[in-house]
Protein backbone atom coordinates (compact mmCIF):
# COMPACT_ATOMS: atom_id res chain seq x y z
CA UNK A 1 0.00 0.00 0.00
CA UNK A 2 1.69 3.34 -1.09
CA UNK A 3 1.14 6.43 1.40
CA UNK A 4 -0.34 8.55 -1.67
CA UNK A 5 -3.43 5.42 -2.46
CA UNK A 6 -4.34 5.82 1.13
CA UNK A 7 -4.57 9.44 2.00
CA UNK A 8 -6.60 9.53 -1.35
CA UNK A 9 -9.39 7.34 0.49
CA UNK A 10 -8.78 9.01 3.45
CA UNK A 11 -9.00 13.06 1.44
CA UNK A 12 -12.72 14.05 2.98
CA UNK A 13 -12.76 12.42 6.23
CA UNK A 14 -13.20 15.60 8.27
CA UNK A 15 -16.51 15.96 7.12
CA UNK A 16 -17.69 13.24 9.19
CA UNK A 17 -16.79 14.67 12.70
CA UNK A 18 -18.53 13.65 15.65
CA UNK A 19 -22.25 15.79 15.85
CA UNK A 20 -23.46 16.83 19.34
CA UNK A 21 -26.75 14.67 19.66
CA UNK A 22 -30.31 16.48 19.49
CA UNK A 23 -30.94 17.73 23.26
CA UNK A 24 -32.68 14.79 25.49
CA UNK A 25 -30.61 11.83 23.60
CA UNK A 26 -28.67 9.90 25.22
CA UNK A 27 -25.87 7.77 24.08
CA UNK A 28 -26.10 4.32 23.78
CA UNK A 29 -23.98 2.44 26.10
CA UNK A 30 -21.33 -0.24 25.77
CA UNK A 31 -22.61 -4.08 24.90
CA UNK A 32 -21.54 -6.91 26.92
CA UNK A 33 -18.14 -8.37 26.04
CA UNK A 34 -18.08 -11.62 23.69
CA UNK A 35 -16.33 -14.78 25.49
CA UNK A 36 -12.28 -15.41 24.20
CA UNK A 37 -13.06 -17.37 20.84
CA UNK A 38 -16.69 -16.70 20.37
CA UNK A 39 -16.97 -15.86 16.28
CA UNK A 40 -18.14 -12.37 15.75
CA UNK A 41 -18.34 -12.41 11.55
CA UNK A 42 -18.03 -14.82 9.16
CA UNK A 43 -18.77 -14.54 5.63
CA UNK A 44 -17.69 -17.47 2.88
CA UNK A 45 -18.94 -15.13 0.26
CA UNK A 46 -21.52 -17.82 -1.02
CA UNK A 47 -25.08 -17.26 -2.69
CA UNK A 48 -27.79 -15.62 -0.65
CA UNK A 49 -31.04 -13.94 -0.99
CA UNK A 50 -31.00 -10.08 -2.23
CA UNK A 51 -31.65 -7.80 -4.66
CA UNK A 52 -31.66 -8.98 -8.61
CA UNK A 53 -30.99 -5.66 -10.42
CA UNK A 54 -32.95 -5.42 -13.75
CA UNK A 55 -32.28 -2.10 -14.91
CA UNK A 56 -33.77 0.96 -15.75
CA UNK A 57 -37.53 0.43 -17.11
CA UNK A 58 -38.53 4.54 -17.19
CA UNK A 59 -36.71 7.70 -18.51
CA UNK A 60 -36.90 11.19 -19.68
CA UNK A 61 -39.41 10.94 -22.48
CA UNK A 62 -41.95 13.26 -22.60
CA UNK A 63 -41.41 17.04 -23.46
CA UNK A 64 -42.25 18.16 -20.02
CA UNK A 65 -40.20 15.50 -18.56
CA UNK A 66 -36.66 16.95 -17.21
CA UNK A 67 -33.54 14.48 -16.86
CA UNK A 68 -34.72 13.81 -13.78
CA UNK A 69 -37.32 11.34 -12.70
CA UNK A 70 -37.45 11.10 -8.72
CA UNK A 71 -38.92 9.30 -5.93
CA UNK A 72 -41.36 6.79 -7.60
CA UNK A 73 -44.42 5.71 -5.55
CA UNK A 74 -46.92 3.10 -5.94
CA UNK A 75 -50.20 1.78 -5.93
CA UNK A 76 -50.50 -1.80 -6.71
CA UNK A 77 -53.86 -3.78 -7.37
CA UNK A 78 -56.38 -1.65 -6.06
CA UNK A 79 -58.66 1.11 -7.35
CA UNK A 80 -59.43 -0.98 -10.62
CA UNK A 81 -57.60 -0.84 -14.15
CA UNK A 82 -53.44 -2.18 -14.02
CA UNK A 83 -52.14 -3.60 -11.51
CA UNK A 84 -49.24 -1.43 -11.19
CA UNK A 85 -49.97 2.22 -11.00
CA UNK A 86 -46.77 4.40 -10.43
CA UNK A 87 -46.67 8.62 -9.82
CA UNK A 88 -42.98 10.26 -9.92
CA UNK A 89 -41.83 13.52 -9.83
CA UNK A 90 -39.64 15.40 -12.33
CA UNK A 91 -38.78 18.45 -10.57
CA UNK A 92 -41.33 20.58 -11.36
CA UNK A 93 -44.28 18.48 -12.02
CA UNK A 94 -45.72 14.93 -11.13
CA UNK A 95 -46.54 12.00 -13.80
CA UNK A 96 -48.21 9.04 -13.95
CA UNK A 97 -47.41 5.59 -15.05
CA UNK A 98 -49.08 2.16 -15.69
CA UNK A 99 -47.97 -1.16 -16.23
CA UNK A 100 -49.05 -4.81 -16.35
CA UNK A 101 -45.84 -6.16 -15.33
CA UNK A 102 -43.82 -3.87 -13.42
CA UNK A 103 -41.34 -3.73 -16.63
CA UNK A 104 -42.85 -2.02 -19.53
CA UNK A 105 -44.87 1.36 -18.54
CA UNK A 106 -47.23 3.55 -20.25
CA UNK A 107 -46.80 6.89 -19.04
CA UNK A 108 -49.90 9.66 -19.44
CA UNK A 109 -48.59 12.11 -21.66
CA UNK A 110 -49.55 15.18 -19.79
CA UNK A 111 -48.58 15.54 -15.75
CA UNK A 112 -51.42 14.91 -12.90
CA UNK A 113 -50.04 17.67 -10.98
CA UNK A 114 -47.79 21.15 -11.81
CA UNK A 115 -47.04 24.14 -10.12
CA UNK A 116 -50.30 26.40 -9.96
CA UNK A 117 -49.90 27.65 -5.97
CA UNK A 118 -47.36 30.00 -4.08
CA UNK A 119 -46.43 27.04 -1.96
CA UNK A 120 -45.35 25.28 -4.43
CA UNK A 121 -44.31 28.15 -6.94
CA UNK A 122 -40.76 27.18 -7.06
CA UNK A 123 -40.55 23.13 -7.15
CA UNK A 124 -43.19 20.17 -7.13
CA UNK A 125 -42.63 16.83 -6.96
CA UNK A 126 -42.37 13.63 -4.25
CA UNK A 127 -45.83 12.17 -4.16
CA UNK A 128 -46.98 10.15 -2.24
CA UNK A 129 -50.38 8.18 -2.85
CA UNK A 130 -53.00 6.28 -0.97
CA UNK A 131 -56.21 4.85 -2.31
CA UNK A 132 -59.16 4.57 0.18
CA UNK A 133 -62.43 4.33 -0.42
CA UNK A 134 -63.13 5.13 -3.74
CA UNK A 135 -60.60 8.25 -3.36
CA UNK A 136 -57.14 9.07 -4.20
CA UNK A 137 -54.87 10.83 -1.40
CA UNK A 138 -51.64 12.22 -2.36
CA UNK A 139 -49.10 14.22 -0.68
CA UNK A 140 -46.38 16.36 -2.12
CA UNK A 141 -43.23 18.33 -1.88
CA UNK A 142 -43.64 22.26 -2.90
CA UNK A 143 -40.95 24.88 -2.64
CA UNK A 144 -41.75 28.63 -2.37
CA UNK A 145 -40.41 31.09 -4.08
CA UNK A 146 -38.20 32.15 -0.89
CA UNK A 147 -36.90 28.22 -0.86
CA UNK A 148 -39.17 27.04 1.94
CA UNK A 149 -40.33 23.79 1.26
CA UNK A 150 -43.53 21.96 3.03
CA UNK A 151 -45.35 19.04 2.46
CA UNK A 152 -48.89 19.61 0.70
CA UNK A 153 -52.37 17.56 0.09
CA UNK A 154 -54.50 16.81 -2.73
CA UNK A 155 -57.67 14.57 -3.80
CA UNK A 156 -58.96 13.16 -7.25
CA UNK A 157 -61.44 10.63 -7.49
CA UNK A 158 -58.83 8.93 -10.86
CA UNK A 159 -55.64 7.73 -10.58
CA UNK A 160 -54.78 10.29 -13.68
CA UNK A 161 -56.72 13.07 -12.08
CA UNK A 162 -57.74 15.86 -11.86
CA UNK A 163 -56.36 16.70 -8.64
CA UNK A 164 -57.44 19.07 -6.16
CA UNK A 165 -54.36 20.89 -4.05
CA UNK A 166 -56.10 21.32 -0.86
CA UNK A 167 -52.39 23.41 0.16
CA UNK A 168 -50.03 23.00 2.81
CA UNK A 169 -50.87 20.21 5.76
CA UNK A 170 -46.74 20.09 6.93
CA UNK A 171 -44.29 22.71 7.45
CA UNK A 172 -41.57 23.52 9.65
CA UNK A 173 -41.96 24.71 13.53
CA UNK A 174 -38.41 23.64 14.93
CA UNK A 175 -34.76 25.13 14.01
CA UNK A 176 -33.27 21.37 13.04
CA UNK A 177 -36.28 21.77 10.66
CA UNK A 178 -34.35 24.26 8.52
CA UNK A 179 -37.86 25.38 6.77
CA UNK A 180 -37.38 22.05 4.60
CA UNK A 181 -40.34 19.65 5.29
CA UNK A 182 -40.51 17.09 2.18
CA UNK A 183 -39.86 13.10 1.34
CA UNK A 184 -43.78 12.64 2.86
CA UNK A 185 -44.91 9.00 3.18
CA UNK A 186 -48.54 8.49 3.63
CA UNK A 187 -50.36 5.80 5.08
CA UNK A 188 -54.43 4.80 6.56
CA UNK A 189 -54.64 3.04 9.89
CA UNK A 190 -58.26 1.43 9.35
CA UNK A 191 -57.37 -0.28 12.57
CA UNK A 192 -56.55 2.98 14.41
CA UNK A 193 -58.87 5.36 12.06
CA UNK A 194 -55.83 7.31 12.01
CA UNK A 195 -54.02 8.69 8.90
CA UNK A 196 -50.08 8.72 9.66
CA UNK A 197 -47.02 10.33 8.27
CA UNK A 198 -43.76 9.88 7.58
CA UNK A 199 -41.35 12.87 6.26
CA UNK A 200 -37.39 14.17 6.35
CA UNK A 201 -36.66 17.15 7.97
CA UNK A 202 -33.76 19.47 7.95
CA UNK A 203 -31.05 19.93 4.98
CA UNK A 204 -27.43 18.56 4.43
CA UNK A 205 -25.94 21.77 3.73
CA UNK A 206 -23.11 20.38 2.27
CA UNK A 207 -24.70 17.89 0.20
CA UNK A 208 -27.01 20.23 -1.64
CA UNK A 209 -29.97 19.96 0.86
CA UNK A 210 -30.46 16.49 0.77
CA UNK A 211 -32.73 14.96 4.13
CA UNK A 212 -31.01 15.02 7.35
CA UNK A 213 -33.67 13.23 9.77
CA UNK A 214 -36.83 10.98 9.50
CA UNK A 215 -40.07 12.10 11.49
CA UNK A 216 -43.32 11.11 12.24
CA UNK A 217 -47.20 12.95 12.28
CA UNK A 218 -50.65 11.80 12.60
CA UNK A 219 -54.02 13.17 11.77
CA UNK A 220 -57.97 12.15 12.03
CA UNK A 221 -58.53 13.60 8.52
CA UNK A 222 -55.53 13.82 5.81
CA UNK A 223 -56.49 17.34 4.88
CA UNK A 224 -54.89 18.02 8.55
CA UNK A 225 -54.74 19.20 11.19
CA UNK A 226 -51.92 17.01 11.58
CA UNK A 227 -49.81 16.11 15.15
CA UNK A 228 -46.13 15.68 14.90
CA UNK A 229 -44.72 13.52 17.48
CA UNK A 230 -43.21 14.98 20.32
CA UNK A 231 -40.01 12.85 20.07
CA UNK A 232 -39.29 13.78 16.62
CA UNK A 233 -36.93 13.48 14.79
CA UNK A 234 -37.51 9.40 15.29
CA UNK A 235 -34.50 8.52 13.36
CA UNK A 236 -30.82 10.90 13.06
CA UNK A 237 -28.06 9.94 11.08
CA UNK A 238 -25.47 7.39 12.64
CA UNK A 239 -22.75 10.05 12.86
CA UNK A 240 -20.33 7.14 12.35
CA UNK A 241 -18.93 6.63 9.17
CA UNK A 242 -21.25 3.98 7.88
CA UNK A 243 -23.75 4.27 5.03
CA UNK A 244 -26.17 6.73 6.78
CA UNK A 245 -23.46 8.71 8.77
CA UNK A 246 -24.15 12.09 7.27
CA UNK A 247 -28.12 11.85 6.51
CA UNK A 248 -30.84 9.61 6.56
CA UNK A 249 -34.13 10.41 4.63
CA UNK A 250 -36.57 8.62 1.84
CA UNK A 251 -39.27 7.00 3.86
CA UNK A 252 -41.67 4.45 2.27
CA UNK A 253 -43.97 2.79 4.45
CA UNK A 254 -45.24 -0.47 4.03
CA UNK A 255 -47.15 -3.09 6.98
CA UNK A 256 -45.14 -6.42 7.54
CA UNK A 257 -47.20 -9.96 7.79
CA UNK A 258 -46.84 -9.67 11.61
CA UNK A 259 -48.56 -6.19 11.79
CA UNK A 260 -45.28 -4.32 12.58
CA UNK A 261 -43.56 -1.86 9.88
CA UNK A 262 -40.98 -1.70 7.52
CA UNK A 263 -39.34 1.68 5.85
CA UNK A 264 -37.08 2.01 3.15
CA UNK A 265 -34.84 4.48 3.29
CA UNK A 266 -32.10 6.61 1.71
CA UNK A 267 -28.72 7.33 3.63
CA UNK A 268 -25.72 9.48 2.64
CA UNK A 269 -22.34 8.61 4.20
CA UNK A 270 -21.05 11.81 3.57
CA UNK A 271 -21.97 14.45 0.93
CA UNK A 272 -22.08 11.12 -1.49
CA UNK A 273 -22.84 8.85 -2.19
CA UNK A 274 -26.44 7.68 -1.18
CA UNK A 275 -27.41 4.04 -0.40
CA UNK A 276 -31.05 2.03 0.27
CA UNK A 277 -32.29 0.95 3.62
CA UNK A 278 -34.33 -1.36 5.35
CA UNK A 279 -35.45 -1.18 8.79
CA UNK A 280 -38.30 -2.55 11.28
CA UNK A 281 -40.45 -1.50 13.83
CA UNK A 282 -43.48 -2.66 15.98
CA UNK A 283 -44.94 0.74 16.32
CA UNK A 284 -43.94 2.80 13.31
CA UNK A 285 -42.09 5.53 16.04
CA UNK A 286 -39.25 3.57 17.32
CA UNK A 287 -36.73 1.86 14.97
CA UNK A 288 -32.82 1.26 14.93
CA UNK A 289 -30.45 2.50 12.41
CA UNK A 290 -27.29 0.02 11.99
CA UNK A 291 -24.66 -0.53 9.53
CA UNK A 292 -26.44 -3.34 8.69
CA UNK A 293 -29.76 -2.33 7.88
CA UNK A 294 -27.92 -1.19 4.55
CA UNK A 295 -29.87 -3.42 1.36
CA UNK A 296 -29.13 -1.86 -1.76
CA UNK A 297 -25.70 -0.73 -2.46
CA UNK A 298 -24.30 1.09 -5.84
CA UNK A 299 -24.35 -0.92 -8.96
CA UNK A 300 -21.12 -2.02 -10.80
CA UNK A 301 -19.23 1.17 -11.42
CA UNK A 302 -19.87 2.32 -15.26
CA UNK A 303 -23.77 0.51 -14.79
CA UNK A 304 -26.90 2.81 -14.35
CA UNK A 305 -26.87 2.98 -10.41
CA UNK A 306 -22.95 3.55 -9.88
CA UNK A 307 -23.29 7.22 -8.20
CA UNK A 308 -26.43 7.07 -5.91
CA UNK A 309 -29.43 5.00 -4.97
CA UNK A 310 -32.45 7.24 -4.25
CA UNK A 311 -35.80 6.60 -2.79
CA UNK A 312 -37.26 2.92 -3.10
CA UNK A 313 -40.38 1.84 -3.21
CA UNK A 314 -41.32 -1.80 -2.54
CA UNK A 315 -44.81 -4.15 -3.99
CA UNK A 316 -44.95 -7.47 -4.06
CA UNK A 317 -45.83 -8.98 -7.50
CA UNK A 318 -46.18 -12.66 -8.26
CA UNK A 319 -44.30 -13.63 -4.63
CA UNK A 320 -41.76 -11.62 -4.74
CA UNK A 321 -40.94 -8.51 -3.69
CA UNK A 322 -40.59 -5.49 -6.40
CA UNK A 323 -38.26 -2.57 -5.57
CA UNK A 324 -38.42 0.67 -7.66
CA UNK A 325 -35.87 3.33 -6.85
CA UNK A 326 -34.41 6.27 -8.69
CA UNK A 327 -30.81 6.68 -9.44
CA UNK A 328 -28.46 8.83 -11.08
CA UNK A 329 -27.70 7.11 -13.98
CA UNK A 330 -24.41 7.22 -15.54
CA UNK A 331 -25.12 9.37 -18.42
CA UNK A 332 -23.78 12.77 -19.41
CA UNK A 333 -24.62 15.68 -17.31
CA UNK A 334 -27.36 14.85 -14.24
CA UNK A 335 -29.90 12.38 -15.73
CA UNK A 336 -32.37 10.28 -12.65
CA UNK A 337 -33.62 7.37 -14.33
CA UNK A 338 -36.02 4.76 -12.64
CA UNK A 339 -34.33 1.27 -12.07
CA UNK A 340 -36.51 -1.98 -10.67
CA UNK A 341 -34.79 -4.80 -9.14
CA UNK A 342 -36.12 -7.92 -7.84
CA UNK A 343 -35.70 -10.06 -4.97
CA UNK A 344 -34.01 -13.72 -5.38
CA UNK A 345 -32.27 -16.24 -3.32
CA UNK A 346 -29.32 -17.59 -4.60
CA UNK A 347 -27.27 -14.59 -6.03
CA UNK A 348 -23.92 -14.43 -5.87
CA UNK A 349 -23.64 -10.55 -4.58
CA UNK A 350 -21.50 -8.81 -1.83
CA UNK A 351 -24.19 -8.69 1.35
CA UNK A 352 -24.55 -5.79 2.20
CA UNK A 353 -25.70 -6.19 5.83
CA UNK A 354 -22.35 -7.60 6.44
CA UNK A 355 -20.58 -5.01 4.03
CA UNK A 356 -20.92 -1.51 1.89
CA UNK A 357 -18.61 -1.06 -1.37
CA UNK A 358 -16.65 2.09 -1.03
CA UNK A 359 -13.62 3.57 -3.09
CA UNK A 360 -12.67 7.23 -1.88
CA UNK A 361 -14.69 9.10 0.95
CA UNK A 362 -17.30 10.78 -1.56
CA UNK A 363 -16.95 9.46 -4.98
CA UNK A 364 -19.94 7.83 -5.74
CA UNK A 365 -18.35 5.90 -8.88
CA UNK A 366 -20.14 2.10 -7.90
CA UNK A 367 -19.10 -1.05 -6.77
CA UNK A 368 -15.43 -2.61 -7.49
CA UNK A 369 -16.37 -6.14 -6.16
CA UNK A 370 -17.72 -9.26 -7.78
CA UNK A 371 -18.65 -12.34 -5.96
CA UNK A 372 -17.66 -16.06 -7.66
CA UNK A 373 -16.57 -19.14 -6.14
CA UNK A 374 -16.55 -18.13 -2.62
CA UNK A 375 -14.29 -15.25 -3.08
CA UNK A 376 -15.54 -11.93 -3.09
CA UNK A 377 -12.64 -9.81 -6.08
CA UNK A 378 -12.11 -6.75 -7.09
CA UNK A 379 -13.06 -5.58 -10.51
CA UNK A 380 -9.98 -2.95 -11.06
CA UNK A 381 -12.18 -0.18 -12.44
CA UNK A 382 -12.30 2.18 -9.67
CA UNK A 383 -10.73 5.81 -9.05
CA UNK A 384 -8.99 5.28 -5.90
CA UNK A 385 -9.23 2.53 -3.27
CA UNK A 386 -11.33 -0.64 -3.48
CA UNK A 387 -12.87 -1.71 0.05
CA UNK A 388 -15.34 -3.62 1.83
CA UNK A 389 -16.24 -1.73 4.81
CA UNK A 390 -17.90 -3.62 7.80
CA UNK A 391 -21.05 -3.45 8.81
CA UNK A 392 -20.95 -5.91 11.55
CA UNK A 393 -20.09 -4.70 14.80
CA UNK A 394 -17.12 -6.14 16.49
CA UNK A 395 -17.96 -5.46 20.32
CA UNK A 396 -14.58 -6.11 21.93
CA UNK A 397 -11.40 -4.91 21.75
CA UNK A 398 -9.51 -7.23 21.76
CA UNK A 399 -9.98 -9.81 18.22
CA UNK A 400 -8.64 -11.23 14.87
CA UNK A 401 -9.93 -10.52 11.49
CA UNK A 402 -8.80 -13.70 9.18
CA UNK A 403 -9.32 -14.01 5.26
CA UNK A 404 -8.07 -15.90 1.95
CA UNK A 405 -6.27 -13.23 0.38
CA UNK A 406 -5.28 -13.70 -3.62
CA UNK A 407 -4.00 -11.22 -5.67
CA UNK A 408 -4.05 -11.50 -9.50
CA UNK A 409 -2.98 -8.30 -11.47
CA UNK A 410 0.72 -8.56 -12.33
CA UNK A 411 1.60 -5.58 -11.66
CA UNK A 412 3.47 -4.97 -8.49
CA UNK A 413 1.71 -1.68 -7.39
CA UNK A 414 -1.35 -3.72 -7.34
CA UNK A 415 -0.79 -6.55 -5.07
CA UNK A 416 -1.37 -4.37 -2.34
CA UNK A 417 -4.00 -5.65 -0.14
CA UNK A 418 -5.01 -5.74 3.65
CA UNK A 419 -7.33 -6.53 6.24
CA UNK A 420 -8.77 -3.45 8.20
CA UNK A 421 -9.25 -3.79 12.04
CA UNK A 422 -10.49 -1.41 15.01
CA UNK A 423 -12.46 0.47 11.94
CA UNK A 424 -14.34 3.73 13.35
CA UNK A 425 -14.68 6.11 11.11
CA UNK A 426 -12.92 6.36 7.67
CA UNK A 427 -10.09 8.28 8.77
CA UNK A 428 -9.43 5.86 11.76
CA UNK A 429 -8.39 2.59 12.05
CA UNK A 430 -5.33 -0.41 11.96
CA UNK A 431 -4.55 -2.14 8.78
CA UNK A 432 -2.03 -5.01 7.66
CA UNK A 433 -1.55 -7.02 4.69
CA UNK A 434 0.68 -7.77 1.78
CA UNK A 435 2.94 -5.75 -0.71
CA UNK A 436 1.94 -2.52 1.49
CA UNK A 437 3.97 0.27 1.68
CA UNK A 438 6.53 -1.92 -0.77
CA UNK A 439 7.38 -4.40 1.46
CA UNK A 440 6.26 -8.28 1.82
CA UNK A 441 4.31 -7.51 4.87
CA UNK A 442 3.14 -4.31 6.63
CA UNK A 443 1.13 -3.40 9.44
CA UNK A 444 0.24 0.61 9.45
CA UNK A 445 -2.26 2.80 11.31
CA UNK A 446 -4.75 5.60 10.18
CA UNK A 447 -5.52 8.21 12.70
CA UNK A 448 -7.60 10.97 12.34
CA UNK A 449 -6.60 10.79 8.46
CA UNK A 450 -2.87 10.38 8.91
CA UNK A 451 -1.58 7.58 7.83
CA UNK A 452 1.57 6.09 9.78
CA UNK A 453 3.53 2.57 8.25
CA UNK A 454 4.19 1.20 12.06
CA UNK A 455 6.54 -1.79 11.04
CA UNK A 456 7.08 -4.11 7.81
CA UNK A 457 9.26 -6.42 6.37
CA UNK A 458 10.79 -8.15 3.01
CA UNK A 459 10.10 -6.97 -0.66
CA UNK A 460 6.61 -6.30 -2.42
CA UNK A 461 8.33 -8.12 -5.18
CA UNK A 462 7.85 -11.33 -3.33
CA UNK A 463 4.46 -11.18 -3.54
CA UNK A 464 3.58 -13.16 -6.42
CA UNK A 465 0.38 -13.14 -8.64
CA UNK A 466 -2.09 -15.92 -7.76
CA UNK A 467 -0.60 -17.07 -4.98
CA UNK A 468 -3.39 -17.22 -1.88
CA UNK A 469 -2.00 -16.09 1.46
CA UNK A 470 -3.82 -17.05 4.59
CA UNK A 471 -3.77 -13.68 6.72
CA UNK A 472 -4.48 -13.13 10.49
CA UNK A 473 -4.54 -9.96 11.64
CA UNK A 474 -4.63 -10.11 15.36
CA UNK A 475 -5.17 -6.89 17.60
CA UNK A 476 -5.05 -7.95 21.89
CA UNK A 477 -4.66 -4.43 23.93
CA UNK A 478 -1.57 -2.81 21.85
CA UNK A 479 -0.25 -5.49 20.62
CA UNK A 480 -0.63 -6.09 16.91
CA UNK A 481 -0.02 -9.67 15.31
CA UNK A 482 0.12 -10.62 11.56
CA UNK A 483 -0.14 -14.08 10.52
CA UNK A 484 0.03 -15.66 7.43
CA UNK A 485 -0.67 -19.80 7.09
CA UNK A 486 -0.52 -19.80 11.16
CA UNK A 487 3.19 -18.11 10.93
CA UNK A 488 3.71 -14.89 12.84
CA UNK A 489 5.45 -12.48 10.39
CA UNK A 490 5.06 -9.41 11.64
CA UNK A 491 4.40 -7.56 15.27
CA UNK A 492 4.46 -4.25 16.57
CA UNK A 493 3.17 -2.44 19.87
CA UNK A 494 1.14 0.42 19.01
CA UNK A 495 -1.28 1.86 21.95
CA UNK A 496 -3.47 4.44 19.21
CA UNK A 497 -6.22 3.30 19.00
CA UNK A 498 -8.50 1.58 21.77
CA UNK A 499 -12.22 0.97 21.01
CA UNK A 500 -14.49 -0.47 22.49
CA UNK A 501 -16.58 -1.11 19.70
CA UNK A 502 -15.75 -1.29 16.04
CA UNK A 503 -15.79 -2.44 12.54
CA UNK A 504 -13.25 -4.64 10.09
CA UNK A 505 -12.63 -4.12 6.13
CA UNK A 506 -11.32 -5.75 3.06
CA UNK A 507 -8.94 -3.76 1.05
CA UNK A 508 -7.70 -3.38 -2.34
CA UNK A 509 -5.85 -0.21 -1.78
CA UNK A 510 -5.16 0.55 -5.49
CA UNK A 511 -7.85 1.22 -8.40
CA UNK A 512 -6.77 -1.65 -10.64
CA UNK A 513 -5.65 -4.23 -8.29
CA UNK A 514 -7.51 -7.19 -8.44
CA UNK A 515 -7.52 -8.87 -5.30
CA UNK A 516 -9.81 -11.72 -3.94
CA UNK A 517 -11.03 -12.45 -0.46
CA UNK A 518 -12.88 -15.29 0.89
CA UNK A 519 -13.56 -17.40 4.01
CA UNK A 520 -13.77 -14.01 6.16
CA UNK A 521 -13.93 -14.49 9.99
CA UNK A 522 -13.41 -12.45 12.99
CA UNK A 523 -13.09 -14.31 16.74
CA UNK A 524 -13.15 -12.39 20.00
CA UNK A 525 -9.62 -12.94 21.85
Amino acid sequence: MSQHSRRVFLGAGAALAAVPLLPGVAAAGPASRPRAGAELLRDTFGPISGWERRGTVMTQTLSWETSLLQDPCLVYNQGGGPRFKMWYGSLYYVGYATSEDGVTWTKTPDPVLSRSIDTDHNNLNQPSVVYLDGTWHMTYFGIDAAGKGRVHYATASAPAGPWTKHGVILESTMPWEDDYIYNSALYYDAAERTWKIWYTAGKIASAGGEPEYICYATAKNPAGPWTKYAGNPILRPMRDGGWASLGIGGPNIRRTADGGYEMRVVGWQADYPSRGGKLLSRDGIHWELTRANLELDLGVAGGPEDAMVYRQFVVTHNGADHVFFNAKNNRPGWNETIELAIRRTGLQTVDPAKWTMTQGTEIPNGASFQVSGGRATTLGNAVATQTLQGNVPIRTLDYDLAAEVTPHSTALNDRDAVLMTRFTTRDSYYYAGIASWGQKYAIGVVDAGVNTKLAGTGAAADIKPEETHALRFAVQGSKLTLYDSGREVLSVVDPTLVPAESFVGLQSSTATGKTSFGNVSVHAL
